[in-house]
C-alpha cells in the first residue's frame, strides 16, 4: 500500500512537471493556426484579384471583336454603294454634322456664365445710358448723375456724390412720374433696338396729374392752368420726350397717352386723336342708360 501512494504521489509530479510544456505546446499550435489562416486569406485575396483581371480581360477582347466585326460590316456596306451614291451619302452626313455642332455651340454659348453676365451688363449699360439722357431732358432731381436699374430691388437709381440713392428716397410724384416714364422708354428702346418679343406700344394713363390742380373741374389741361412755370416747362418736356421716343422708333413703337393735357403745339395737337371734351366721353352716356330705347 505504501508503495501504491509513493507511486501514484510519483505519477502527479510527472503530470504536474509536463502540463507547462502541454500549454505551451498549444499555445504554438493556436500561433501556427492563425498565421496560416491569415496566408490562406491572402492567397484567396490574390486569387480573386487575379480572377478579376481574366474576367476583365476577356470582356475587354470581346468588346474589341465586336468593334472589329462592327467595323467590318460598316466597310462592306460602304463596298457595296457606288462611287456616287457613296459621295452624296457622305455629304448628307456631313451635312447634318455641321448643323449639329452649331446647335450645340448655341447652346454652350448660352450656357456661358460669363457671356450671359457680358450680354447682361451690356443691355443695362445700354437702358442707363438711355434712362440719364431722358432724366437730364425732364430736369429731374439727381439726374445729372449716372441713372440706372437696380435688378436686386426691382428699382430705380441714381448715382450721386453722397452715394446711392433710390427712387424712394427721392421723393415727389413729380419726380417719380419722370423716373418711371424714363425707365419705360428706355426699356422700350432697348426691346426695339434688339427684336425682343416685347409688346410695342406703351399705355399712360394721366402722367400729368401731379402738376394739374386737383380739381380738373375748374381747368381745361392748358399750359395756363399751371401755377408755376417749371411746371408748364416739365409738362411740356413730358409729351416733347414721348414724342421723340416715338418718331424715332416709328413705325415699330406706340404710346397710347390718356390725359387732360391740352398743349398749343402743332405736334402734340397732330398727336391728338380723341378730345373728350363738352359732353363727348370715352364712354357714352347712353351707354349707361338702364332702360334703352329699342
Amino acid at each position: 500500500m505504501p508503495t501504491t501512494l509513493e507511486d501514484l504521489r510519483g505519477q502527479l509530479d510527472s503530470v504536474r512537471a509536463v502540463q507547462p510544456r502541454r500549454e505551451q505546446a498549444l499555445r504554438d499550435i493556436e500561433q501556427t493556426a492563425i498565421r496560416l489562416r491569415e496566408e490562406l486569406r491572402g492567397v484567396e485575396g490574390a486569387l480573386s484579384i487575379v480572377a478579376g483581371q481574366r474576367s476583365e480581360q476577356a470582356g475587354l477582347l470581346g468588346q474589341a471583336e465586336a468593334q472589329a466585326y462592327t467595323r467590318g460590316r460598316i466597310s462592306a456596306y460602304l463596298g457595296q454603294i457606288s462611287t456616287t451614291t457613296g459621295r452624296g451619302h457622305l455629304q448628307r452626313l456631313q451635312a447634318d454634322v455641321d448643323i449639329a455642332q452649331q446647335r450645340v455651340q448655341g447652346l454652350e454659348d448660352q450656357l456661358d456664365s460669363e457671356a450671359i453676365d457680358d450680354k447682361l451688363a451690356h443691355s443695362l449699360g445700354y437702358i442707363s445710358g438711355k434712362m440719364s439722357g431722358h432724366a437730364q431732358f425732364l430736369r429731374l432731381e439727381h439726374g445729372d448723375g449716372l441713372v440706372r436699374l437696380n435688378l436686386q430691388k426691382l428699382t430705380v437709381v441714381t448715382d450721386t456724390p453722397n452715394g446711392i440713392t433710390e427712387l424712394l428716397r427721392i421723393g415727389s410724384g413729380k419726380n417719380h412720374v419722370g423716373y418711371h416714364l424714363a425707365a419705360h422708354l428706355a426699356l422700350h428702346q432697348y426691346f426695339t433696338a434688339n427684336s425682343r418679343p416685347v409688346p410695342r406700344f406703351l399705355m399712360l394713363d394721366q402722367p400729368t396729374q401731379p402738376y394739374y390742380p386737383s380739381d380738373m373741374a375748374k381747368a381745361r389741361g392748358r399750359l395756363e392752368d399751371l401755377a408755376l412755370d417749371e411746371d408748364r416747362v416739365t409738362v411740356t418736356g413730358l409729351f416733347r420726350l414721348m414724342h421723340q421716343v416715338v418718331t424715332e422708333l416709328s413705325p415699330d413703337f406706340q404710346i397710347i397717352v390718356s390725359d387732360h393735357a391740352d398743349l398749343p403745339h402743332p405736334w402734340y395737337q397732330d398727336s391728338v386723336r380723341y378730345n373728350w371734351r363738352g359732353g363727348e366721353k370715352l364712354i357714352p352716356t347712353s351707354w349707361l342708360d338702364t332702360n334703352p330705347t329699342p
